[in-house]
């Protein structure tokens, strides 16, 4: 049996009994061959050892000697005291844990009809994650001093899926193609339990879709992480933690949501746990196909600022995403101190686009100077394989740990582009060309983490990381430009080799003093790349370090300050890096830059977060310097292949300031009322220094509501609205952006199942629009996303929830694997 169940992925075994008299497993009276009576009976306290005082409200677990198999639990009484009953004779393990406290263990014989053991259990302090302080008014919201987590059950009750979830979290925004951005920033990283999700782009809003929400525990926002995490993504981390408690046996769920035919997601779990072993299994199927609308209008300008030509173009069209998501892992207990973990990601997505542009040329009067269409049909497919191995060693419970981790990452994708012209009245097609673009990645990652604890306030973490990662990637682009079938290589064709290589230790010390947390770190790193296009390499190697400091001090029990500082890094992708042209369009193209640099930010944040008995209220002010900024390149007057076009490129800049405030609210009224506010305000400055004319200056701003109400006990109502104002950047500006939904939830059979009806941009402000330009030309692009839709969806829930929750800190400080932290 349990081989057979040993293909299901990794969550810690945990659950919360009722506290005090518990008859687990008693057989019915008279049954025949029933076991020896369950009599034995375990009762004890638990104290403070330092203090003296008693500990309320301690988890209690009974597991079997023989296969650590749980089966019993309570927690304890405020006066530290509890209670176990209905235990048959044999050897079991009583396992004792707090919040803040090092967890005891103690091994009891129960004996045919002995009388009641008792217990006395002594607890003391241990250092946690600095930050990790109860300044909340409940445990939807979870403010530390480096982040805010936020229950996904509670602030997206009706989401369906992870990037459901993520698209009603404060300070996060998602457009119509699925960019995750923080405070406006799409630079940054996305993590899974604590670990760099294994893969990105499009493929990664595909890959959330089909992760069902019911086993995500809570997004965590890190906007100003430590050095023991990888210093990628400028903005910061966004943390989804997976849930990390399988219920024991079997247990699972099953989610299908859709609007039509081509637009659902469906997915499903399954998790066991029975004795060392714990197992997890997600399968997710989503399908995402709409309509695509937008224009490209372009006003060229000469020296006297009068108009001699408009080119309008006006698109129509339909996009195609289909993704289909596997993930298991298996955790072994090895014995009390070894845990080994394999956890395996499969992801497979296929992607297409049909659409139309219409031309039309005016000269300066408006008068008509031409018409003609040009079709665009593409598709594409990935595959992508993610396995990781980790290995973690226990030395003392929730002091003294040590893991290893071994993961491997290969994705293979392919791209095809067809587009050809036809005039407005006739049938002749000319100027095909025909783009074929496939792409190997692979990356091994090696990593080693080691804590300890000196004192119950005193921790060092400290640890190594090996990156490498390899990129084949060829381009072949045909034309046929009269349409005779004639077809030629066009020397846009290219082919490149990407190697990187990058080193990493860390170190990070907390240590306690009265009412401060303090912590502080710095993560060493030597980074090599090796950039082959043709006979050309543009090799690159570079030392760097990146601190970091933080520091809370509880003022009171409601109220806390704190401030933290650290230093990330954006290194340009190979897409960025790329000489050679791709074309969006007859006008528009896309040439990356060889000789891009890494861009370095190095991040100042302060917050005051206060409690009480109807919310709280979190004020964030941040400041962020940025050197040999990357920005956006654009040149209006460029000329390719005897053809004037807009040129759209990267440039390192000498630098980019921001700064700015983050305000967060919650007001929560009982079951009635639970609103989520956040607003943030902040000034972008970019120079581009001696040798460039670059440079923007503005100010920007956005918000976020979210609102849930139980409006009776099976029956709620939520919904979120999203606002971010027009932004600049050198050379052009963002228009606003919004996104709204609202869902109502009925639940049945209690929280076995429900059925939710969600409204998806309701008030149709799923757009984007842009305006770029300069003296020589103005050019606007706007797009609708198609996103707005009504979604039924159904959730199921089986399996017997376990009746003893025990987190355990040890295997949580920064995930053991994916996707199970």
């Amino acid at each position: 049996m349990k081989r057979t169940l040993v293909i299901l992925g990794l969550l810690i075994s945990a659950g919360a009994r009722p506290a005090h008299s518990q008859n687990p497993g008693q057989p019915p009276a008279g049954a025949p061959g029933q076991m020896p009576v369950a009599t034995g009976e375990i009762r004890g306290v638990v104290m403070d050892t330092a203090a003296k005082t008693p500990v309320g409200g301690a988890s209690i677990s009974v597991r079997t000697k023989r296969d650590s198999s749980l089966v019993a639990g309570a927690i304890g009484g405020t006066d530290g005291t509890f209670r176990i009953q209905g235990l048959r004779p044999g050897v079991y393990n009583v396992r004792v844990k707090s919040i803040g406290y090092g967890a005891v263990y103690s091994e009891v014989t129960i004996a045919p009809n002995a009388p009641p053991t008792n217990l006395s259990f002594r607890l003391s302090h241990v250092a946690v994650e600095l930050g990790e302080v109860e300044v909340r008014a409940d445990r939807t919201v979870m403010v530390e001093a480096d982040r805010n987590g936020y229950r996904a059950k509670d602030i997206a009750p009706s989401a369906t899926n992870a990037h459901d979830v993520l698209e009603h979290i404060p300070s996060v925004m998602i457009d119509g193609e699925g960019k995750i951005s923080l405070r406006g920033n799409e630079n940054v990283a996305i993590q899974i339990n604590g670990r760099p999700a294994p893969i990105r782009g499009t493929q990664l809003t595909s890959f959330l879709k089909g992760l069902p929400s019911n086993i995500v525990e809570k997004i965590e926002v890190i906007p100003n992480p430590s050095a023991k995490y990888d210093p990628e993504g400028m903005a910061g981390i966004i943390n989804i933690q997976l849930k990390a408690n399988a219920d024991l046996g079997v247990s699972g769920g099953l989610t299908a949501s859709g609007y039509q035919a081509g637009r659902f997601n469906t997915s499903g779990n399954v998790g066991y746990q029975s004795g060392p072993w714990t197992s997890f299994t997600s399968i997710g199927f989503n399908s995402d196909d709409r309509g695509l609308e937008g224009i490209n209008n372009r006003e060229d300008l000469h020296a006297l600022g009068t108009s001699p030509m408009f080119t309008n173009q006006k698109l129509l069209g339909e996009t195609g995403q289909d993704g289909q998501n596997f993930t298991t892992t298996v955790d072994y207990k090895i014995n009390k101190r070894d845990v080994l973990t394999n956890a395996l990601v499969v992801s497979h997505r296929t992607g297409s686009e049909g659409s139309n542009a219409a031309y039309t040329e005016l000269n300066p009067t408006g008068a008509l100077l031409g018409q003609y269409n040009r079709q665009r049909n593409s598709s594409s497919k990935s595959m992508l394989y993610d396995y990781d191995l980790v290995w973690k060693r226990n030395f003392e419970p929730n002091k003294t740990f040590l893991s290893a981790e071994t993961r491997f990452n290969r994705s293979d994708d392919d791209d095809v582009t067809r587009q050809w012209k036809t005039p407005v009245t006739g049938s002749s097609k000319t100027e095909f060309e025909t783009d074929t673009n496939g792409s190997l990645t692979k990356q091994l990652t090696g990593q080693v983490d080691y804590t300890k604890t000196f004192a119950p306030r005193t921790k060092l973490e400290t640890g190594y990381k090996g990156v490498l990662r390899w990129l084949d990637r060829d381009y072949l682009v045909e034309k046929d430009p009269l349409g005779t079938g004639n077809w030629v290589k066009s020397n846009l064709s290219n082919a490149f080799n990407f190697d990187e290589d990058v080193q990493q230790v860390y170190g990070v010390l907390s240590q306690g003093y009265g009412k401060f947390d303090l912590t502080g770190g710095v993560r060493g790193e030597y980074a090599t790349r090796d950039f082959q296009l043709g006979s050309k390499d543009y090799p690159y190697d570079k030392f760097a370090a990146y601190p970091s400091a933080a520091a809370n001090y509880k003022y009171s029990d409601v109220t806390n300050l704190k401030a933290s500082y650290s230093r990330r890094v954006r290194r340009p992708g190979t897409q960025e890096l790329n000489p050679f042209p791709q074309y969006f369009d007859l006008q528009n193209v896309f040439i990356g830059n060889p000789a891009l640099d890494p861009e370095y930010t190095d991040a100042l944040e302060l917050g005051y977060v206060r409690t009480g008995k109807f919310g709280l209220f979190q004020v964030s002010p941040f400041y962020r310097y940025t050197h040999n900024s990357i920005q956006v390149d654009i040149k209006t007057n460029a000329v390719l292949d005897g053809n004037k076009v807009t040129t759209i490129s990267f440039k390192n800049l000498d630098k980019s300031e921001s700064w700015g405030t983050d305000v967060n609210g919650q007001l929560r009224l009982g079951p009635k009322l639970n609103l989520f506010t956040g607003f943030n305000v902040f000034k972008i400055v970019t120079d581009g220094g001696s040798t460039s004319s670059l440079q923007a200056d503005g100010v920007t701003w956005s918000y976020r509501i979210n609102l849930n109400s139980q409006l009776t006990k099976t029956f709620s109502v939520s919904a979120q609205n999203a606002y971010r104002a027009p932004m600049n950047f050198p050379r052009g500006r963002f228009s606003s952006f919004s996104n709204t939904s609202i869902s109502l939830r009925q639940k049945i059979q209690g929280d076995a199942m429900s059925v939710s009806l969600r409204f998806v941009d309701p008030f149709n402000q799923g757009r984007f629009k842009v305006r770029v330009g300069d003296d020589n030309l103005v050019q606007i692009t706007e797009r609708q996303f198609g996103v707005r839709g009504t979604f039924l969806t159904f959730q199921y829930n089986f399996g017997q929830t376990p009746k003893i929750k025990i987190p355990q800190p040890e295997q949580q400080q920064q995930g053991t694997g994916f996707p199970s932290g």
